[in-house]
């Protein structure tokens, strides 16, 4: 079994698509798979499939719909040779039902073990091997958490720290680049990433600092320029005092953006004091 979040819903049984496709009981099949192994209630799934404003007869067509899910689940076990009860894999208790599976078949699960292993070993200093990891933890992804589902304020919830977990695992996968002096092959990266996060301070300061290693430092001071511009116009706030120090020492030439750290915290903490 393999169910994927991490772009398209995608729930396969011996690699085989499986589930249903009508769409709020695909819905309810993803909301039971980002809360795998824990009981979802049934106001939960009323809530997440209806919102405000859920049908009087909301908790009987949820009850069909969970007959449905079953019947399509059992066909597709028994199309794969699963020797696996779809009541056992997605059971019933007190007020609400559980998807029973290893955490293993669960994509953003990995993404989240891969992830964290590559913060850790960016804390030991060992930066090769945490990019490594992150890369992988990265490669996972295939667009937007579940970007083929209609998500009410439960999934909703899930989707945006999933999304924010993606954000901070390249920003972190930049900071050990930038660690190994690597700082031309990830221009065209954070180029990129500062364009779609146009307010995202950590990934600017990143492409400031990649750059003067560069050798360009007027395009750095361009890019500060551009930040402060957008964070102004649009939040009315300014830099961070991180970052107008971080400014101020590219306009210096401090030696302090050649160097390379060895080991722990932020490459950009030292212009936090």
């Amino acid at each position: 079994m393999e169910i994927g979040t991490l772009g398209p819903f995608r729930f396969q049984i011996n690699g085989n698509e499986a589930g249903p496709r009508a769409p709020k009981i695909r819905q309810m099949l993803a909301l039971f798979s980002v809360r795998s192994n824990q009981v979802v209630l049934m106001q939960h799934l009323v809530q997440e499939l209806w919102s405000e404003y859920p049908p009087r007869s909301a908790k009987i067509t949820l009850q069909t719909y969970i007959v449905r899910l079953r019947q399509q689940l059992a066909k597709n076990l028994e199309e794969s040779g699963t020797a696996l009860d779809p009541k056992d894999l997605l059971q019933t208790f007190h007020g609400g039902y559980q998807l029973t599976v290893d955490p293993a078949v669960l994509e953003y699960r990995r993404f989240e073990e891969l992830a964290a292993r590559g913060r850790r070993e960016i804390a030991t200093g060992d930066y090769a091997r945490a990019a490594l990891l992150l890369r992988s933890a990265l490669d996972m992804w295939r667009g937007s958490a579940l970007v083929d589902i209609s998500t009410g304020p439960l999934l909703h919830a899930h989707v945006t720290r999933l999304n924010n977990a993606r954000v901070t695992a390249v920003e972190q996968l930049m900071e050990a680049e930038l660690r190994q002096g690597r700082h031309l092959d990830i221009l065209g990266d954070l180029t990129d990433l500062t364009a779609e996060h146009p307010f995202h301070e950590n990934l600017h300061a990143q492409l400031m600092v990649a750059l003067y290693r560069a050798g360009r430092r007027s395009q750095a001071l361009e890019v500060f320029a551009g930040l402060r511009s957008a964070l102004v116009t649009h939040l009315g706030i300014d830099p961070s005092y991180r970052l107008n120090r971080l400014h101020r020492a590219i306009l210096n030439g401090d030696q302090t953006l050649e160097d390379l750290p060895q080991s722990g915290g932020i490459l950009l903490d030292r212009f936090a004091a």
